[in-house]
């Protein structure tokens, strides 16, 4: 060993003291001191790389263990190590291939399994990912973490029984494990059993209180028990989850409207989250409008012509960087913080429906444009909720679950579909008159425009379904069986949309025997 190795050396075990006493930037400072001497020792680029990942210095990590498997591509916990990085950097083919170069090198590699699960995971591939987490498991039975994902391929495979047992189990082998009390509480909402949820959630939160993710996880178990007023103020934890975080960034500058007087003063209220939220929680901006000044609300481009004359609102502004930024405001609101401000209850949604209206002369282009017997029933359908989220994968049916819909004479069914499932369309049911004028639909106004000519609307939870119960049309909401919070517990009706009803699920994944009911219920009004 020369001069330069030895010294090197010298580093590396002053860094590797530096670590076990906490101090992790001193301890990178050993190893890069090292690496200038010795630049080709791969136990001091490994322990840099590892420094790295434990201060979440993830895109340095990567490269660092990139370094060690450039020069000694047999070190295996460095496939696996990156892996991981990869995977938190949603780099996910490329932690997919060294985790499986991790495999290949050693088969019985448990760890790799896991993170190679929780890469398929983040594909939105449960079901494969399931099958590598079991084997993660079968080599290791006491993996708690593999079990913690292994639940949630479950829930994601709308498996919530097998996931709540699987979850307890890694409960039984870890007790204090965050993520199980988390996914757990999740699995337990899925199946509607929200008083049990909310015992899992006030576990996570003991062990984690200053995480975010458990009191907004439990505020939506409350909001799903029905008590409106507690689950909505514990909901305002949504803006400090770090996958919500980029809705609310840009609108930090200014101070946060509580419900105060704000005469004199400009509101700019903004939505966030999906089409369907806005079109939900826009009801409260006339609410808004009579505490004082200026309301502007920012929105997504497809709301902004509907919304051209919904009351409450003085300025309308597309939500895009460029317009907040030319935009003159003194305080700022997100609009599902709007129900907390208003202390909604059960009893005091503001239900005034219809709160969104189409003009005249645009229903009346739609209504040209339609060709159907004038006494022909007239029902619109949407099967897909979006295909980029596992809650909307859930919610999907697709048409060729709609078949019991055919063969009820006098009806005649328009697509409201839009999207990547819009091309079903093009094969319906056979027997199914289905008439697709989507093409020529550019925003939420020519949507609205089209189902103000219909008699009903028959969707799946997605925007359209929100959209028909805010013009006041009769609406029927198929809900797959783990429903979300806002449609509450084993309700028909809806308290938010009068002029809606609910069709749930009994089975997870199980639509035929919704179409039953509703094709037998749509019999009675042909």
């Amino acid at each position: 060993m020369n001069e330069n190795q030895s010294k090197a050396q010298q580093q590396l075990l002053l860094g590797n003291v530096r670590k076990e006493q906490g101090m992790l930037e001193a301890a990178i400072q050993c190893y890069q001191e090292g690496l200038i001497l010795c630049p080709g020792n791969a136990e001091l680029w490994f322990n840099l790389a590892s420094t790295f990942l434990a201060l979440r210095r993830l895109s340095e990590a990567v490269e660092a263990f990139q370094q060690v498997l450039m020069l000694r591509p047999d070190i295996v916990g460095a496939y696996n190590n990156l892996g991981g990085a990869l995977i938190e950097l949603s780099r996910l083919p490329e932690a997919i291939e060294v985790l499986q170069q991790a495999i290949a090198l050693q088969p019985n590699f448990a760890e790799a399994y896991s993170n190679l699960g929780n890469a398929l995971l983040k594909l939105h591939k449960p079901l494969e990912a399931a099958a590598v987490l079991q084997q993660a498991i079968t080599l290791k039975p006491d993996f708690a973490e593999a079990y913690i994902s292994l639940g949630n391929a479950l829930l994601k495979l709308q498996r919530p029984s097998e996931a709540v047992e699987v979850l307890q189990q890694a409960i039984a082998f870890q007790p204090d494990l965050f993520g199980a009390y988390i996914n757990l509480g999740n699995a337990l909402q899925s199946q509607g059993k929200a008083e049990d949820a909310i015992f899992a959630y006030n576990r996570a939160i003991t062990l984690k209180p200053a995480d975010p993710r458990g009191y907004n996880n439990r505020a939506q178990a409350i909001l799903l028990s029905g008590d409106l007023a507690r689950g909505f103020a514990e909901y305002e934890w949504r803006t400090k989850v770090n996958r919500y975080r980029h809705f609310y960034e840009g609108f930090d500058s200014r101070p946060r409207w509580d419900g105060e007087n704000f005469a004199g003063k400009r509101l700019l209220v903004y939505d966030e989250q999906g089409f369907g939220d806005t079109l939900q929680f826009c009801r409260y901006l006339p609410l808004v409008k009579a505490r004082g000044g200026i309301v502007q609300f920012s929105t997504k481009q497809p709301l902004l012509r509907l919304f051209t004359n919904l009351p409450g609102i003085d300025e309308l502004i597309e939500q895009s960087g460029a317009a907040i930024a030319k935009t003159q405001f003194d305080l700022t609101v997100p609009l599902l913080s709007l129900p907390h401000i208003f202390g909604t209850t059960l009893q005091t949604i503001p239900a005034g429906i219809p709160y969104l209206t189409v003009g005249q002369h645009s229903i009346a282009a739609w209504r040209s444009k339609m060709n159907c017997s004038g006494t022909n029933l007239r029902v619109g359908l949407s099967w897909a909720g979006d295909p980029a989220n596992i809650p909307g994968q859930s919610r999907t049916c697709g048409l060729k679950a709609m078949s019991p819909l055919t063969g009820i004479p006098g009806t005649t069914f328009y697509s409201l579909q839009t999207g990547a499932a819009a091309k079903e369309a093009n094969t319906p049911p056979p027997g199914m008159q289905l008439i697709d004028l989507t093409a020529d639909i550019a925003d939420f106004a020519d949507t609205a425009a089209l189902i103000m000519n219909l008699d009903l609307v028959v969707s799946v939870d997605t925007a359209v379904a929100h959209l028909a119960g805010g013009l006041g049309k009769p609406v029927w909401t198929l809900l797959p069986s783990d429903g979300e919070w806002r449609w509450l517990l084993a309700r028909s009706d809806t308290p938010w949309y009068p002029t809606m009803r609910l069709f749930r699920q009994s089975t997870p994944g199980d639509w035929n025997v919704v179409m039953t009911v509703v094709a037998q219920e749509l019999r009675l009004l042909s």
